[in-house]
């Protein structure tokens, strides 16, 4: 009777032990699923992670690496007009001895004026007086132009220009001999009405404000301006050859060289309707 006792106590505790082992074995199970079905859940960091985790996105992989697009590169900008330096022209003033005169009209009829001079030896004064009226005619006997803010440069050096203005005959004295020499001005009382002719037709003279070089030295001139129509050179013996512009509005410029004696032009243009 002892014996059988002992016997079913063994098969009892026997019998526990196998439900006990299923029992965790289900447990493991139903753990792995949940955590499988959940992956909001946090898991563990790589076992070689040295730091915190990265804030990076992930490095793409190969696969996806090939399959991307390669990026098109960018178109390069264009250089506008208004960002690049102007281009001067070849010729006088510039690569040769000589005079290269711009000019461009301003709302109210004067003109804003550019002079680069080249000469062939250096210089240690410099004249300067405003246009020559005497070639553009009777209808300028009125004008009384002016030469304001009057700046001049001489090679790199800067030249003093009493009060800023030009009405008549100066010379000015250069502090080191030069032979570029530069000027920047207003030019005004030198605009007069083109009559007849239609309402705001206009008419300026312009000659450069270099004086006292010697009288064959070329001279180009250049005048640029939406409102600008034609340029006549007076001094030009033949009629048909005084309307003497090249080039169209708004970048006109005077065909042929002109000796310094002679480098008188005329323009026309059209002023604004007053606001």
């Amino acid at each position: 009777m002892g014996k059988l006792t002992v016997v079913g106590h063994s098969r009892a505790a026997g019998l526990r032990r196998a439900m006990g082992a299923v029992f965790v074995a289900a447990l493991c199970v139903t753990a792995v699923t949940f955590y499988r079905d959940a992956p909001e859940l946090p898991r563990s960091a790589p076992a070689n992670a040295g730091g915190p985790p990265s804030l990076t996105s992930p490095a793409p992989t190969a696969e996806a690496t090939s399959a991307s697009p390669s990026p098109t590169p960018s178109a390069t900008p264009t250089r506008t007009a208004t960002s690049s330096k102007v281009k001067l022209p070849k010729g006088p003033g510039t690569t040769q001895p000589g005079i290269l005169l711009m000019a461009s009209p301003l709302p109210d009829g004067s003109f804003d004026v550019a002079e680069i001079v080249l000469l062939s030896t250096p210089t240690s004064s410099l004249g300067v007086g405003p246009p020559r009226l005497a070639y553009a005619g009777s209808r300028f006997s009125r004008a009384k132009p002016v030469a304001s803010q009057v700046q001049v440069s001489a090679g790199d050096q800067p030249v003093l220009v009493p009060g800023g203005r030009v009405k008549q005959h100066v010379d000015l004295a250069l502090s080191a001999p030069a032979k570029r020499i530069e000027l920047r001005y207003h030019l005004s009382g030198i605009t007069v009405r083109s009559v007849p002719s239609r309402a705001g037709r206009a008419l300026t003279a312009i000659s450069p404000l270099v004086a006292g070089v010697p009288k064959n030295l070329p001279v180009a001139m250049l005048v640029n301006g939406s409102t600008v129509l034609n340029i006549e050179c007076p001094i030009l013996k033949h009629v048909r050859d005084q309307a003497c512009s090249s080039g169209r509005p708004p970048n006109l410029r005077v065909r042929q060289k002109l000796p310094w004696s002679g480098a008188v032009i005329v323009v026309q243009f059209d002023l604004p309707t007053p606001q």
